[in-house]
């Protein structure tokens, strides 16, 4: 098994090895959706870290020498669990995660994310789920970082009452980790699944938002000519919409899916199957 790798060379078989967040990345990738670059620190790195045969440092050139190949200063590192974002189970929350992370501070934080899977927040999951103890493996996801507008969540079916033929697409301004942290009331849209029309919208008045600036992710006031104007217009809206359903067409269940806006262009973070269902 490889410790590293790029997006374009993983498939979502590859499940054991890149977690499911990284298995879901790769083939978002290699299906030609619009996803940010970037590579996997595999389960691999893990074992031999927590069989004390080696410690990360001894990754350490190899992973900075991916980093390089990126290409950008800034990258995002997530925890990818093999047992998540499967249809069982999701692990949202349960796990580290950091965005805006520079290569002199990179190593220090892929080693918080291996560990974060054994934490207590993380072990309480396990017992609760009945997760089993040969799945309790983590990855890492390095993926290079965008300066979102706007960011949000979408599900490729209404969350709340099932009803397949509807789209729902929440949007916030600024970088998503308000959405997800449940710090703001994010814009609403519920979108007919085949029309692609917008069967309603609620406009929330969203009073702080999450950027990158001057080195460090900061949280600022959205300026006032914005606080009550919709986060998305109504082609944008839809456009996020054709996304959905081809993410939902590709994987054959519906979706749950990280999406951001970064100058008039949508990327796709993460999707993972609606695990309410």
């Amino acid at each position: 098994m490889k410790n590293l790798y790029f997006f374009r060379d993983i498939t979502k078989e590859m499940t054991d090895v890149v977690g499911g967040k990284g298995a879901s990345l790769g083939e978002l990738f290699r299906a030609n959706i619009p996803v940010p670059n970037g590579f996997i620190i595999t389960t691999n790195v893990y074992k031999e870290i927590l069989n004390n045969s080696k410690k990360l440092e001894d990754f350490g050139a190899e992973i900075l020498k991916f980093f390089d190949e990126l290409g950008v200063e800034r990258v995002a590192v997530r925890s990818s669990a093999v047992a998540e974002d499967s249809p069982l189970f999701s692990w949202a929350g349960q796990l580290e995660s950091y965005l805006n992370v520079k290569k002199d501070e990179l190593l220090d934080n892929v080693q918080m994310c291996l560990e974060s899977i054994q934490s207590s927040r993380a072990l309480e999951y396990v017992k609760d789920q009945n997760i089993p103890v040969d799945k309790l493996l983590v990855a890492v996801v390095i993926q290079a970082m965008v300066d979102s507008e706007a960011s949000g969540i979408m599900f490729s079916i209404n969350p709340l009452n099932k009803n397949e033929d509807e789209i729902m697409i929440e949007a916030g301004r600024g970088l998503g980790e308000m959405i997800v942290q449940g710090m703001i009331t994010p814009n609403n849209f519920l979108i007919d699944k085949k029309t692609l029309q917008i069967n309603s919208k609620n406009i929330s008045n969203q009073q702080l938002m999450m950027i990158y600036k001057n080195g460090e992710t900061i949280e600022m006031p959205v300026p006032s000519e914005l606080k009550n104007s919709p986060v998305l217009q109504d082609k944008e809206v839809q456009e996020l919409a054709r996304l959905a359903i081809q993410i939902e067409q590709h994987y054959g269940t519906p979706q749950d899916i990280e999406w951001t806006l970064v100058k008039n262009k949508f990327y796709i973070l993460q999707s993972r199957s609606i695990t309410t269902l």
